[in-house]
């Protein structure tokens, strides 16, 4: 658990031809600071811990699951574990952002003392929104912790300094559950999203276990098959194929964690096989999924 204002090993990719990086979480959470200056567009990704992202400056559109939301200044964004996310910067003015990663255990420990840190993602997720929108968030006492965690993301890396980091971001957590839940901020909705895709990927969702083509899916969605590829790829940035393969090995994953022996695991994600699944997983993760146990 550190701190880090740049990494080869967490920082989202921009150019397609290269493999996905969906960022690691060894800790209960990270904290970290980014700046980038080029155009361009990221790659469609996921992460296996919850990620929230307070925007700072720069001109960019933030794609959840089908839906694009253009960040203001002082927006949080929050992405739960598992959701398909990627940023598309429009101009080279600087898209700097403060960046926590928060593994599902940091907010279990809560849970069992009775605290529910993860309110602020849950009352996002009841507004059918990811971002939340505060219009006098720098007057607020939620700013100060805010910035005290940017400061903890410039500072060199320090174990001494981890209880500190952590006592501010349960301190930011408690504060942005108690604003969110007496309605200060606004829930925006997203500024495009295709109600075909959505349509889609919610169909997709709930049938992950099940034998999914692309045909069967254009016939329950009323699509013909080549519009709903060439719609699915122009709105998502990547392929129905792509979109449903990422979706089973993190679904496999999370079981496989939980204890599920691995093999039921690859069936109940909806792999056909587990030769087929074992390929996939290797090819994502760079190691087999017993691995994931240790």
């Amino acid at each position: 658990m550190y701190t880090k204002q740049s990494s080869d090993k967490i920082q989202e990719l921009k150019s397609p031809a290269l493999s996905i990086k969906t960022g690691y979480l060894d800790d209960d959470f990270r904290i970290f600071s980014l700046v980038s200056e080029e155009e361009g567009e990221f790659q469609p990704h996921y992460h296996s811990f919850h990620k929230l992202l307070f925007f700072e400056s720069g001109n960019v559109s933030y794609y959840v699951e089908g839906e694009t939301y253009e960040l203001q200044p002082f927006d949080l964004v929050l992405v739960p574990a598992g959701e398909v996310h990627r940023p598309v910067i429009h101009s080279s003015l600087p898209y700097r952002r403060l960046i926590l990663y928060l593994s599902p255990a940091f907010f279990e420990a809560y849970k069992k003392e009775s605290v529910d840190l993860f309110q602020c993602f849950s009352l996002c997720s009841a507004r059918a929104s990811h971002v939340l929108r505060f219009s006098d968030l720098s007057e607020s006492r939620l700013y100060t912790p805010l910035q005290e965690l940017s400061q903890c993301a410039r500072r060199p890396a320090d174990p001494s300094d981890l209880l500190y980091q952590k006592s501010v971001l349960v301190q930011f957590l408690l504060l942005l559950n108690q604003w969110t839940e007496e309605g200060s901020p606004a829930f925006p909705a997203s500024s495009i999203s295709s109600p075909q895709i959505l349509q889609v990927i919610s169909y997709i969702n709930q049938h992950l276990s099940s034998e999914l083509s692309i045909d069967q899916i254009a016939s329950a969605c009323f699509l013909h098959r080549s519009y709903l590829m060439h719609l699915f790829r122009q709105e998502t940035g990547t392929t129905i194929g792509g979109y449903l393969t990422e979706k089973r090995l993190f679904a496999a994953r999370t079981l496989i964690q939980s204890g599920c022996p691995v093999t039921e695991a690859a069936l109940q994600s909806g792999f056909p096989s587990y030769s087929a699944f074992y390929r996939a997983y290797l090819k994502k993760y760079g190691c087999s999924p017993k691995d994931c146990r240790r």
